[in-house]
């Protein structure tokens, strides 16, 4: 037994194009009136519009426009800002005022409406536009009239161009003004500025703060290098002179000179000078070069109170170096000793370690005042830093109004409008709007996206089966067939026996020949014999199936018995015209032998037989689950080739249910238009749940129009009628009652 199931994915929201496809050509005609009605109303609204001509002009906006309000201001570095935006003047091209006074120039302007209205109106219809990267501005207007659209957008740029070359005046000229009086309170903050610089390098004796910085540690570097080199100098003097105080020994007469040299006030007052002349000499480095007269004459200064001191140490030392023996010279006197030459060294080193320790204080005072001074600089930096930049700012304030007000009345003096038109008005021959090929390409569109839309609407909301495409994408059950729709009607429900017609040369009847031929590979050697069919839902033609495929396989030789197993709407004894009086009830609830139940149409006698429903009886499952149904169903698989039975619908009634385990085979009619997706996966799945053998699905009523099978095919070989002389016509005129019995017996005789 195989195990089927149901693709309940197969019918979700992703359409693909075979589906869509498929789904349209099913609902064509749904696609077709949705399509034209959506057309039919894009078209009426394109041809009853009123048609609308646009006409367009383009205007230079140059970049000499002034404006007092718009006049640039320069930022910290002296820099202007640009703007390459003109939303100000699309804003005044569309102002009311100047649509006004251009519409008015033109003849007889508002026609038959108010002033108000058609100014309102003309606003909106008028469309100003920048183009892109350039300062060019493009004015579109539409009207019903193209010669009024044209005259409206060239009275229009005339104005616009006319207020431009008015308005440029007027704004140079205050411009001029506002210029020429801000210009002397720019000029006053200038020289104030440049005052303020001034002042600072007076006051301060200094050129730049950032080079008097350097020279400052320069200098600093300097003393220090110089204090080092005298601290030096003064430790050798000093050792020299304890070495020739030693070699011989402090005598009342060296004491005596030193004392001298400490106690003499014009010796103390050349030491006071030579440390202040030193001191004023190392400050002035700092702010000059060596080169300055300030600095030289400072410097002379400082070596002729050397000098001096040199002298008056002399002067002062004379009287001492004779009574050493020595002269004021230097020189020895005859007979004198080394030790008296000695002597003489011994007041020389003196002397010079005095100017030394005096140049040592001289550079001591010297590096205070430097260290004082260096530390004020950064303060002086950060004033002269902030000097300077005021000075900048104003002189560039100052240079960018004096060139913006030569440009102004260079301006002013030619006379030029800023706005200058570069493309005329033209008059436009076609109308812009509606645009019909557009609306109509656009209406075609949407009528057929709006019919797909409504057309899959009714797909997913309708849950018949209208295609063999959705029975094979909805259930893996194999198709066993398909069979076409016949014209054939059901006979009327009579107690009297009566002959079932013919169909030997038809689509349906060659359906259920290819359907015979194929039952005999449901099972090797036979082993399918008793074939219980059953359909989804009521009115699907599986009762008129089931009779014809048994006509069928007895037309093949085969030996076969129709059972009506359906104890609810019994249908086969119409279809083979028998008595319904005695059947299946009959002989399962009774005690007489089923051959007695049986009957066979008149047509088919020895190879058809059909046991009819029989009496309805109040529980109809009782009889189908009895074992004597079992037992009726085994002796009749031995008896015939090919039993088969007919049951009432599956989903909601037990009945086949019942009989499904018990029978080879199952097979389940489905008939498009009618059955639906949820009965027929309803019916798969009570079947599995039954664990019955499914020999496969019977497709019922299908179009013949259909080419997923060959019925369209057999209608072009078939269907060419016979035509017959209208002469003859007559004797035609039999009823079907008479021609029925004829057609019967050559049938039987055929087969």
């Amino acid at each position: 037994m195989a195990n089927y199931s149901v693709n309940s994915n197969q019918f979700d929201n992703s359409i693909n194009v075979v589906k869509l496809l498929r789904t349209l050509r099913k609902r064509w005609i749904a696609v077709a009136a949705v399509s034209a009605t959506v057309f039919a109303g894009v078209a009426a609204y394109t041809f009853t519009r009123t048609p609308l001509y646009e006409s367009s002009a383009s205007i230079l906006i140059d970049k000499s426009t002034i404006s007092v309000s718009e006049l640039p201001i320069p930022d910290s570095e002296g820099n202007f800002p640009r703007d390459g935006s003109l939303s100000t003047e699309m804003a005044i091209l569309a102002s009311r005022s100047l649509v006004k006074s251009a519409v008015t120039k033109l003849k007889n302007p508002y026609g038959n409406m108010s002033e108000d209205k058609f100014l309102e109106q003309v606003s909106k219809n008028l469309s100003i536009a920048q183009i892109k990267g350039a300062r060019v501005l493009k004015i579109n207007y539409r009207d019903p009239d193209a010669q009024r659209a044209k005259d409206i957008i060239t009275s229009l740029a005339n104005e616009f161009t006319k207020y431009s070359q008015t308005d440029k005046r007027s704004k140079s000229r205050s411009a001029i003004k506002f210029i020429e009086v801000k210009l002397p309170q720019v000029k006053k903050q200038l020289d104030k500025s440049g005052q303020q610089v001034t002042e600072f390098r007076r006051k301060y004796n200094i050129v730049d703060p950032d080079i008097y910085a350097a020279s400052v540690y320069t200098m600093k570097q300097a003393l220090e290098t110089q204090a080092q080199e005298l601290q030096i100098k003064i430790a050798q003097t000093q050792k020299q002179f304890q070495e020739l105080q030693r070699q011989i020994g402090k005598s009342a007469n060296l004491a005596l000179g030193g004392a001298i040299l400490t106690q003499d006030s014009t010796y103390q007052t050349l030491v006071k000078q030579f440390q202040e002349a030193e001191t004023s000499y190392f400050l002035e480095r700092t702010r000059y070069q060596e080169s300055h007269p300030t600095v030289q004459a400072l410097k002379d200064r400082r070596d002729q109170l050397y000098k001096l001191m040199q002298v008056q140490a002399e002067e002062v030392l004379g009287n001492g170096a004779s009574v050493v023996g020595i002269t004021k010279e230097g020189t020895p006197q005859s007979g004198v000793s080394i030790k008296q030459n000695l002597a003489t060294q011994l007041f020389e080193t003196q002397t010079m370690m005095a100017v030394q320790v005096a140049q040592m204080g001289s550079i001591r005072q010297a590096q205070g005042q430097i260290n004082r001074t260096f530390a004020q600089i950064p303060q002086l930096q950060q004033t002269f830093t902030g000097l300077q930049r005021q000075l900048a700012l104003d002189s560039s304030i100052f240079s960018k109004l004096s060139e913006k007000l030569e440009e102004l009345r260079i301006s002013e003096a030619q006379e030029i409008a800023s706005w200058r038109i570069l493309d005329q008005a033209y008059l436009p021959l076609l109308p812009v709007s509606p645009n019909i090929l557009l609306n109509l390409l656009l209406g075609g569109f949407t009528g057929l996206l709006m019919a797909v839309a409504l057309v899959m609407f009714l797909e997913k909301s309708d849950q018949r089966i209208r295609e063999i495409e959705e029975v094979r994408e909805l259930t893996d059950v194999p198709l066993l067939g398909a069979v076409p729709k016949t014209d054939m009607l059901l006979p009327q429900v009579s107690d009297q026996p009566a002959l079932a017609p013919s169909y030997s040369h038809s689509a349906f009847k060659e359906a259920l020949r290819s359907l015979a031929l194929n039952l005999r590979y449901l099972g090797s050697d036979q082993s399918i014999k008793t074939i219980m069919f059953t359909s989804a839902i009521p009115s699907e033609g599986k009762s008129t199936l089931i009779y014809n495929l048994g006509t069928v396989l007895a037309e093949l030789g085969h030996k076969v018995l129709i059972v009506d197993a359906d104890m609810r709407k019994p249908t086969i004894h119409k279809l083979a015209r028998v008595r319904n009086t005695v059947g299946l009830s009959t002989a399962i609830a009774t005690n007489r032998h089923w051959k007695s139940v049986v009957q066979s149409p008149a047509e088919m006698k020895g190879y058809l037989n059909v046991i009819t429903s029989g009496p309805l009886p109040p529980n109809p499952i009782a009889l189908l689950e009895s074992a004597k149904m079992a037992k009726l169903l085994q002796v009749w698989r031995n008896t015939y080739d090919y039993v088969l039975i007919d049951t009432p619908p599956i989903v909601g009634i037990t009945d086949a249910q019942s009989l499904a385990s018990k029978v080879d085979t199952v097979v389940l009619v489905a008939a498009i238009e009618r059955s639906t997706r949820g009965a027929i996966s309803r019916a798969v799945e009570i079947l599995v749940a039954s664990h019955c053998n499914i020999a496969g699905i019977l497709l019922n009523m299908i179009d013949k129009s259909d080419n997923s099978y060959y019925y369209s095919y057999y209608s072009s070989y078939y269907g060419q009628a016979r035509l017959l002389p209208s002469s003859i016509e007559p004797a035609f005129e039999t009823t079907k009652a008479e021609l029925e019995p004829v057609l019967v017996s050559r049938e039987t005789d055929r087969v």
